[in-house]
This record gives structure tokens, sequence and C-alpha cells, in this order.
């Protein structure tokens, strides 16, 4: 069975339980997937006691990024099936449901998604509530473990508001189902708000300068940069140009003195994970923690999905991404693989932001702020590495929509099966038009799942479900 079908729980059973064993799961598994149910609870005041059980709960909270429903499948699935990537090519109707944006409120996919998020929400909050009052763990040490936790709750919150809008935004470890029955939903502003806040505790109490599989100040930054970004993008936000100019900011923070791509693009998904130039949060695996990604987009595995035709062609003669992103199959019925993902067991180390997204991050945001030369010169550097001659500003390139529409596709290209392509067309307002579901507009958010609305009866649902 794949991993989306063997861990769904409803949210509220599964942040009440994951609090109990969130340190316990840490101990256990250290950074690989959590597979076990947990069978007995402990009260919170005698999980984390000091330095090592602190320490031990924030790798359980890791261990939650790591969940083939996370980021270990299903965060890159999600983000490309309902858009024009990747098609559904194997035997999980939920699948299909969701590439023909026709999802049911029990979508299986969506979700074991939602559960994983929360799960790792929940884990982060078990840490935010509980470490400072832990008197014996060293200030450095639980500093760090709480800038850590708040930026593994900022990308949850985040990945949240993309997909379903308001969403439920818990800030205090839920202990009992009672608890999660009185969820509502909060606006998506006051979401972002919760995000950013976040997101300034992370830069500001994180030590880890170094290890890019845990957060670091200048992964928050490029978090931040990416928050804003798509916030700056909704729909009647007044102050998208505020946005726009403090998203450049952040990037611009990130990308001082490393802003050229130099990292063959291939050797950005090598097997082994190696560490790169370009590495910002990546989250590692190995043959024994593996994620699902080749399994689901090779011919050789459960083969799910496969690039889509129309991904194949948008890519130019010559573009080096192409190789390394789709190649032929030899099965007449399923004719693509997914490439980036293909090691065998999954043992690549995911990114879940890297570079060149900071730099087509900073990129559009310069044409936004009709800055055109130097959006354009930014987002040639993501070109030049894959191989293809530079734009100029007035010939390949002239008004401003001009611009951003390249670098929509830029983003397209680069960024293809990492899960951003259904934000971006969202975010664009082009979901709708792109997939041809003026019928099904409500499908550009995903449902609340049904089962948490039948534990939590103050959640509503989606339009469209």
């Amino acid at each position: 069975m794949t991993p989306s079908m063997t861990r769904i729980r409803p949210l509220a059973r599964t942040v009440a339980r994951l609090a109990a064993v969130a340190a316990l799961a840490g101990a256990a598994a250290c950074d690989g997937i959590l597979q076990t149910e947990p069978v007995t609870s402990l009260p919170q005041d005698l999980m984390i006691q000091d330095a090592a059980t602190a320490t031990a709960s924030l790798n359980g909270a890791y261990d939650a990024l790591q969940s083939g429903n996370y980021y270990g499948l299903s965060a890159q699935l999600v983000g490309d099936l309902p858009a024009d990537n990747t098609v559904w090519s194997g035997t999980f109707q939920y699948l299909g449901e969701m590439q023909t944006n026709r999802m049911q409120a029990d979508n299986a996919e969506v979700t074991s998604l939602w559960t994983a998020i929360y799960s790792s929400v929940n884990r982060a909050n078990l840490l935010i509530g509980t470490v400072p009052t832990v008197t014996t763990i060293p200030e450095a040490t639980r500093s760090d473990i709480m800038g850590q936790a708040y930026f593994i709750r900022a990308l949850g919150f985040h990945n949240l508001v993309k997909y379903w809008g308001p969403v439920p935004i818990p800030t205090k470890v839920t202990t009992g189902p009672d608890e999660s029955k009185g969820y509502t939903r909060a606006p998506v502003n006051e979401v972002y708000t919760q995000v950013l806040k976040d997101l300034d505790s992370a830069q500001a109490l994180t030590r880890n300068t170094a290890n890019t599989r845990s957060a670091t100040p200048v992964a928050a930054r490029a978090l931040r940069a990416r928050v804003l970004f798509y916030r700056a993008g909704l729909a009647g936000n007044a102050g998208s140009q505020a946005d726009y100019q403090a998203a450049l900011d952040a990037a611009n923070q990130v990308l001082a003195g490393r802003d050229t791509l130099t990292v063959p693009y291939a050797s950005l998904f090598s097997a082994a994970g190696n560490n790169t130039a370009e590495d910002i949060f990546r989250i590692s695996f190995n043959a024994t923690e593996t994620n699902g990604l080749s399994n689901y987009y090779l011919s050789v595995g459960r083969a799910e999905v496969a690039p889509s035709a129309n991904l194949d062609a948008a890519y130019p003669a010559g573009d080096l991404r192409k190789p390394a992103t789709v190649a032929p199959s030899g099965v007449a019925a399923r004719p693509l693989n997914g490439v980036k993902w293909s090691a065998r067991p999954g043992t690549e180390h995911i990114h879940v932001i890297r570079l060149a997204e900071v730099v087509l991050i900073k990129a559009e945001a310069l044409a936004r702020l009709n800055r055109l030369p130097e959006a354009v010169a930014q987002y040639n550097k993501v070109r030049i590495r894959a191989g293809l001659a530079p734009h100029t500003l007035g010939t390949q390139v002239t008004p401003q929509a001009d611009v951003i529409n390249q670098i929509e596709l830029e983003r397209r290209l680069e960024l293809a099966l990492e899960g951003d392509r259904w934000p971006d067309l969202n975010r664009l307002g082009k979901a709708v038009q792109v997939k041809g579901i003026q019928d099904r507009a409500g499908q550009v958010l995903f449902p609340i799942p049904l089962r948490d609305i039948r534990v939590s009866p103050q959640l509503t649902q989606n339009p469209g479900y």
C-alpha cells in the first residue's frame, strides 16, 4: 500500500496522540519516517525534561516532515498533479480525481497531507510550549530548539494556507480530541500574520548555521521571501507592492554573496543527497528511511504519476533541465518518466527551498515593481545554468507582462515535480484557465477533509465540495 493510504487519521485524533509521543518518536526514529503507532501516552511534564529529551523531541518534529504523507511524497504530488505538469498513470483513483480536478471531500491524498502537516505543527507546538519551562536546558540549546520549532510551524501553516485558504492555526499543543472540536478557520491574512511572526522568532532564535537539513536563519529568510511573495499575489491585497518589496528585501539577504547558480542542475538531485552550494533547507533520506518519489514517478515502480506531454513540450531545445526531469520510459501506454527522483530506493535529500527558487522570487518581485532590466538579468541566471541563451529586454521580452510570463515559465521548468506548479497557478489566477475547469472553479482550493469536519463541526467546507 502507498504511504498515503497507511497513515491517514483525522486531525483531532492525530494531534491528540502525537502530542504524547513526539519525544518518543524522535528518540526511537531520530530522523526517519515514523512507522509505528503509539500504544500509550505520557504526561507532557514527563516528555521534555532536559536537553537530551528536548533534542529528541526536535528530531521527532523533523521526523514528521519525512512522512510519506508530507515531504516524503505527498507534498510533491499534490503540487503538480492538479496542474498541468503531471498526469495520473496508475491505479489509485483518488489521484485521478486530483488530476481531473474532480476531488471529493474524502480524497485520500488530500486528507493525508492535511493530517501530516498538522502532525508536524503539533510537534512544533509541544516544543514551543514546553522547552522554555525546562530550566536545565542550556540557553544556547534552548534558543536553537525553539527557533527550529518555529520554522517547522511556519512552514506547516504556509503549506496549509497555500492549498486550503483559511485554516485553523493552533499555536498550543493539543492533548485531547475535545480541544480540536472547537477549531475554526482563521482568515488567510491572519494565517500569514502568524507565519511571519513565527519566522521572526525562527530567525532570531536559531543558532544552527551550517546544517542545511535543519532550519537556519538563512532558511528562515528564504521562507520569508516565499511567504511574502505568495501573500503579495492574493486577490484584493492592497499591500501587494509592499509585500513584493519585502520579499525582494528578504531574497536579497539570502542571495548576498551567493546569487550565482554554478551547480549542474542534475547534481542538485543526486541519489546520495550530496551537499551543494545551492542548498538552503533539505530533508534527508537514506536506504532505510526512504522517500516514495521514484516509486511513483518511474515505470519500474508503482508508476502512479508521470510528467505530462504539456510539460515535456514546454522545455526549449537544449534545456539541460529537461533530461534531468523528464525522460522516455519505453512504455507505450506511459511514455514519460519523471527522472528528477530516480534513486531506487528513494534516497534523495528533498529540497524544501533552494537557491534558484529565491533567484526567481527576486526576479518576479523586481518585475512586479517594474524594475524590468534587473528582473530579466535575474531570471537569466537560471537560463544560463540550463544551457540557454540569456534574454534581452526589448528583444525576447518587452512589456512587464512578457517578463512576468517568462518568469512563470522559468519557475515551471526549474521547479518541475517539486510541488510548486499548482500553488503558482493559483497565485497567478490562472488555474481555472490553464486546466479548463470553469465548471469546477471551486477546485482551486482543496477540500477540508470530510472526517475532520465531522470531528470538528465548526470547520466549514470550501465551496465546490
